[in-house]
């Protein structure tokens, strides 16, 4: 058994969740474990002025066997992802001395294929009132929160899922094949556009591959990157539009701000192997590069109602903290005190 020291030194983070009340944060790391944020603090002295710092984990929940890969929120749940499982525990629980899930999906194995698949990514269609999870599999399979079951599968990627994201009426999933696939959530038997962004010679990086390991979608737009460099696709004519000026060699998270008075001031957030966290503008401008505690950022959270807060992390026991997209304000611990 290692020590905690040195287990600490392995500590990745993976992925993030926060209720929709600005309450908690979630953050899910390759332990299995969940650490819980009390947001009310950094609610109140944003209403203040004060400008109060966000303070370590409130609880550390021993969520999964194996590492939370994934994560996402409704109203009513932190919903988790790992090995074979789905998990969704209630936010009004989570800070009580035994919290438990409150409903478990586990996924169908093809043991003769691929074995247990992991769930890489996870998005909430409240509409529809379904989740879409992305997995080792090759596929991306959609339950009922309803009823726990699957209700449909997203086929059509020839090697592991590695995103999924929805908007409106458009699924999108990427993966390590180097596709990027489009579905009408309506129908969803076969993909409406199928993008290989590595073929773009602006994009390409034949020494990273072509895997696209992150992508984002809004309105008309779609962000992705991975082996090859970020772009961003217009989705009615298909065309890249805008090739974002990033060397670094691998790209883990490339996202949208939504901003509450629409997208028209939005950015994007790309990283990865980088120490930094770079946003973007719709035209390709570097506007802010953050230092980051991280060698590699996994996941990025950014909150925007009732306040502007954004958090990312990965292959360290830190959490980075911004209460706007131009600067670092400071850094938290995943560990308990």
């Amino acid at each position: 058994m290692a020590s905690p020291g040195i287990r600490n030194l392995y500590t990745t983070n993976f992925s993030q969740a926060s209720s929709p009340d600005a309450a908690l944060l979630a953050i899910g790391n390759n332990e299995g474990k969940i650490a819980l944020f009390d947001l009310s603090g950094v609610t109140a002295s944003q209403d203040t002025g004060m400008g109060e710092r966000l303070k370590g984990p409130c609880k550390v929940i021993s969520a999964h066997s194996d590492a939370v890969y994934a994560m996402v929120a409704t109203d009513a749940f932190c919903i988790s992802g790992t090995t074979g499982l789905i998990a969704g525990r209630r936010w009004s629980e989570m800070q009580q001395p035994q919290s438990q899930a409150a409903w478990t999906i586990s996924l169908e194995c093809d043991q003769a294929n691929f074995g247990t698949p992991e769930v890489n990514s996870l998005s909430y269609d409240a509409a529809r009132g379904v989740i879409y999870a992305a997995c080792g599999d090759w596929r991306t399979h959609v339950y009922d929160l309803e009823t726990g079951k699957r209700t449909q599968t997203l086929e059509g990627h020839d090697d592991y899922v590695h995103d999924v994201v929805n908007s409106g009426e458009l699924v999108a999933s990427a993966g390590e094949d180097g596709q990027v696939l489009v579905w009408d959530a309506r129908a969803g038997r076969e993909p409406r556009h199928r993008l290989t962004p590595h073929t773009h010679s602006q994009l390409a990086r034949p020494n990273q591959g072509r895997f696209v390991s992150s992508l984002d979608l809004y309105n008309d737009w779609l962000v992705c990157g991975g082996g090859p460099k970020p772009g961003v696709f217009h989705l009615r004519s298909l065309a890249l539009t805008t090739v974002l000026p990033l060397t670094k060699p691998t790209i883990h998270v490339t996202r949208f701000t939504r901003h509450a008075e629409g997208g028209d001031r939005g950015g994007i957030v790309v990283a990865g192997v980088t120490p930094h966290l770079y946003v973007c503008s719709m035209a390709g401008m570097v506007t802010a590069q953050l230092p980051s505690s991280s060698p590699c950022i996994y996941t990025v959270n950014v909150t925007e109602k009732p306040f502007t807060m954004m958090t990312y992390g990965g292959a360290s026991t830190k959490v980075d903290v911004c209460f706007n997209l131009n600067y670092r304000d400071h850094t938290v611990s995943v560990l308990e005190e």
